[in-house]
């Protein structure tokens, strides 16, 4: 939907993206006080994702520079794991700092995440999800390999596979929720108000007007927010835009090359 670019840069996984036709409306932090979803509940329903392959380039804007910073390519395939029938998403970031391979394992009828693994030439980062415990580590290039063995207060999903699993949310305007998000950049859960602001489209070079959903999702402290466009026919994520203050990084979906 946000990778690891150079220190001074630290946004992680889903800065996909949002056009630049347009200006985007950036909220402020938002509190909801209704239902809470989280990893393994019947509200996410694998059902509407499907495999795919797909392209987004990023734009990066910091202050009042705006520049392209590379692209990200994301996979959805069927797996198995341990035994067990999953799904796997692959997104890889090219960017002029690295390029990072984020790899996701989710049950594949709850889109729950099971295990998670980032490689980049400056380390491996392994997270194993088991419910409301997390365990794994972080393995530099350089140095001493760090381990994790977390008990949670809240069953999270993770940051990299979030775009998947608000595209499974029984979408329509006005549907709101908090979603439980583990940030491994954090080392902990944030906590995501997510509403689903309007229909809206995006004009394809055809000039066909796609529908989609438009989902905020907002968090509770200092972390990264993001805006979604789903697609209302296929349960893409089709653009995204993720900020923090200063700094935001736009991935859209390249059709050219697809």
């Amino acid at each position: 939907m946000l990778r690891r670019p150079a220190p001074a840069l630290v946004l992680p996984l889903l800065l996909l993206a949002v056009s630049t036709r347009r200006p985007v409306q950036i909220g402020s932090r938002t509190t909801f006080t209704g239902d809470t979803v989280q990893a393994g509940d019947a509200a996410v329903d694998a059902t509407h994702l499907r495999p795919f392959s797909l392209l987004r380039q990023l734009t990066l804007t910091r202050g009042d520079t705006v520049k392209p910073f590379g692209r990200q390519s994301e996979q959805l395939t069927r797996a198995v794991l341990d035994g067990r029938p999953v799904l796997l998403d692959v997104q890889t970031f090219e960017t002029p700092n690295a390029t990072t391979v984020d790899s996701s394992w989710m049950d594949a009828r709850t889109v729950r995440p099971l295990r998670m693994r980032s490689t980049n030439p400056a380390r491996i980062v392994s997270l194993e999800f088991q419910g409301q415990r997390i365990r794994g580590g972080t393995t530099p290039s350089i140095g001493a390999a760090t381990a994790i063995d977390q008990q949670l207060a809240a069953r999270p999903f993770e940051w990299n596979m979030f775009g998947l699993v608000v595209a499974a949310l029984p979408l329509r305007v006005g549907y709101r929720t908090t979603m439980p998000v583990y940030l491994d950049r954090f080392g902990r859960v944030v906590w995501y108000a997510v509403e689903v602001v309007r229909d809206t489209s995006i004009v394809r070079t055809s000039g066909f007007r796609s529908p989609m959903w438009e989902v905020v999702a907002t968090g509770d402290s200092v972390a990264p927010s993001a805006r979604f466009w789903v697609s209302q026919h296929h349960r893409l994520v089709d653009q995204v835009l993720v900020w923090e203050p200063g700094v935001s990084i736009i991935y859209a979906r390249d059709l050219s090359r697809q």
